[in-house]
């Protein structure tokens, strides 16, 4: 057993909710204009205060703390995603300031290795999100803003541990975040470094074939990240930024644990998970009404899976174990150009490129393959804000894919796939805000929103059970919003809002006869599907007085398959809570307690594979030492519930916590 140290020297702030100052404006894309009017948006902002509030160390699990959001176990791959009103992690894209970091080859990203100690804040659109993100926008989109320092000198230092139910230590963490504003430049870094060596099941597991229950089988993962931003800011409007960011990590795959006699375990490990990213942002303005805005960035992903033989993880020998390598990269940029030339108005129009490549080797002796596209994107999005009550966003884009290259492996030689010709994707949306008396805001939105196929979906062979569609078509969403949001008694702040989607071109899976794959039946993606999701979101947050706060929030699903009817949606549960109570009894001490309801939730389409209802609790005790300085304690999954977000690939059990912090 690895045996890190635990630096308690070096510790850091929880910190407080930072101020819009203390945020990377270059990052935010869709920006409200003046700060009265920051209240006529539908835009959903996850604050470092509640990251920190509820302990949620990496992204997936703090975007879970919004309606409207499910998290999505990919328990095969062990990797962790969302689900965004029905919209799953490819149709819903993750930003970093602004820049596109989801996987060239399949469009996701395992939110689990994204950690939040370096994040100012998440901003969440839901069916509505801006044409100035670019592509690939179906459901939302999910843009992680990043800090940018404010003082001469500051820093914030986190370390902590953590253990199972057994009181066993399996989790160390150590965070440092560093800046300093010098006026005409900042420089803004960080460094992060976890490292789980297991985790325990709940009590309540019953052994099976492939776990005997108590430690996970092969539940370790490790991470490191660190990245540098430096700054100039010439005067009060123009700012120039370059940012360079690295995380590496390892992880392992627990095996199924369910008892679907059907599946068979899988034995894989990733030695390494890496990605590297350097991007330019700028802003500069001309005049009192003209704004351009570039960017630029390359983005490297490297990964090696490993497929054994057997759950002693030692050997690579039968046909479906292998040892596979990808080597991928993604370059591109951008430029909006914005004027407030015309009364009332804000124009802005965007034009983005983007080249996404991916590289791998099936198995070792085998030749690379390689595969590339081009995306093209065209914008124009306009704010008309007629009075301080009253505004319109109306936004349309023409958006453009393009086969490079695609390479097929047949008899250990390359060969070239057909390329389809180019792709084409239009979209358009309008939305409207309306404060109807001084707390109380009223908006509606209509958007007709695409997405691109990925390389994954065009051309992967689904470990011999797929065969390939190079012609597939762009899906097709039209998303639909009416809400209502205020506030009350200068204490409650609540909403709520309705929505509908229907996706159109949805990239489903046919059976084919006749045909012939390494492991049948054989099935290929096409553009067959239609879906329809509604639903309804409740939240509520009240600071009832210095000592108690509350925050409450439910969402109500409904996914249905137009196309085939007798088929269960995956993955989402139909009603999903989440609440929390704060309560502050003395001056040094503060006390939460948080708990979390998820319907059942099918993990096939016949419904033979059910993730069962469950609910789970937690409780932390911060101890405030000082204004610098705190402790942390707490305890995550009190009842030591035995729950999964999918059928046989269980969470942990009960397991304890704790930090302490400091900041400068």
């Amino acid at each position: 057993m690895r045996t890190p140290v635990l630096l308690l020297t070096m510790t850091a702030l929880s910190p407080a909710a930072l101020a819009d100052e203390d945020i990377f404006e270059l990052g935010v894309i869709e920006v409200n204009g003046k700060a009265d009017q920051e209240k006529l948006s539908d835009k959903e902002t996850i604050t470092s205060e509640d990251i920190t509030r509820n302990n949620r160390n990496d992204v997936a699990s703090a975007l879970n703390l919004l309606p409207g959001v499910s998290v999505q176990n990919l328990g095969a791959r062990n990797e962790r995603l969302i689900y965004l009103r029905g919209f799953n992690s490819r149709q819903v894209p993750l930003f970093m300031d602004g820049i596109p970091v989801y996987v060239p080859y399949d469009g996701n990203v395992d939110l689990n290795r994204f950690t939040t100690f370096d994040i100012g804040q998440i901003d969440v659109s839901k069916g509505n999100a801006s044409v100035l993100y670019g592509p690939n926008t179906l459901g939302g989109s999910v843009n992680l803003v990043s800090k940018r320092p404010t003082k001469k000198l500051e820093a914030n230092l986190t370390t902590g541990m953590g253990m199972d139910s057994q009181f066993d230590a399996n989790y160390y963490q150590t965070a440092l975040n560093f800046g300093s504003n010098q006026g005409l430049w900042y420089v803004q870094g960080g460094a992060s470094y976890s490292d789980r060596q297991f985790w325990r099941l709940s009590d309540d597991f019953k052994a099976t074939a492939s776990e005997d229950g108590g430690i996970r089988e092969n539940s370790g993962n490790t991470d490191y990240k660190g990245n540098i931003k430096l700054g100039l800011t010439p005067n009060d409007t123009d700012e120039y930024a370059i940012t360079y960011s690295n995380q590496s990590g390892q992880k392992d795959t627990p095996p199924y644990a369910g008892t679907d006699k059907t599946i068979t375990p899988r034995y894989w490990r990733w030695p390494y998970w890496d990605k590297e990213s350097v991007y330019f942002l700028s802003k500069t303005q001309f005049g009192n009404d003209h704004t351009v805005k570039l960017r630029a960035y390359h983005d490297t992903f490297r990964n090696s899976l490993k497929s054994f033989d057997n759950a002693n993880y030692n050997t690579i020998t039968r046909p479906y174990a292998f040892d596979s390598r990808y080597d991928d990269y993604t370059f591109g940029g951008g430029i909006e150009y914005g004027n407030t030339w015309f009364s009332k108005n804000e124009l802005k129009l965007a034009f983005s490129y983007k080249q996404d490549v991916h590289r791998e080797v099936g198995n070792i002796g085998q030749p690379q393959q390689r595969f590339a596209d081009e995306l093209f994107s065209y914008a124009l999005e306009n704010s008309y804000t007629p009075t301080d009550d009253l505004k319109f966003v109306v936004g349309t884009s023409y958006e453009q894919q393009k086969q490079i290259q695609a390479q097929n492996l047949i008899n250990n030689r390359l060969v070239s796939f057909p390329l389809s010709g180019a792709k084409d994707a239009y979209n358009i949306q309008g939305s409207a805000f309306y404060q109807l008396i001084d707390d109380v805001q009223l908006h509606a939105s209509i958007a007709h929103k695409t997405r691109f196929p990925t390389i994954k979906d065009r051309f992967s062979y689904r470990l011999g059970s797929a065969l390939p569609n190079p012609g597939l078509q762009p899906e097709k969403a039209l998303n639909y919003e009416l809400g209502l949001s205020g506030k009350a008694f200068n204490l409650l702040d609540y909403g709520t809002n309705l929505f509908f989607s229907q996706i159109d071109n949805t990239i489903d899976s046919v059976t084919l006869l006749n045909t012939s794959c390494s492991t049948p039946p054989c099935f290929q993606l096409q553009n067959i599907g239609q879906q329809e999701n509604l639903g309804t979101e409740v939240f509520a947050t009240a600071q009832i007085n210095d000592q108690w706060r509350a925050h409450f929030n439910y969402t109500w699903l409904d996914r249905n398959n137009i196309t085939n009817p007798q088929y269960f949606s995956l993955d989402t549960p139909r009603h999903k809570v989440f609440s929390y109570l704060e309560y502050q009894p003395i001056r040094y001490l503060r006390l939460l307690a948080s708990a979390e309801y998820n319907d059942k939730r099918y993990s096939n389409t016949t419904g033979t594979r059910v993730a069962k209802d469950f609910v789970v609790g937690n409780l932390k005790a911060t101890f405030l030492v000082h204004k610098n300085l705190n402790a942390e304690f707490g305890v995550n999954n009190v009842a030591d519930q035995l729950y999964a977000y999918e059928e046989g690939f269980f969470e942990q059990g009960r397991n304890y916590f704790a930090n302490i912090n400091l900041s400068y």
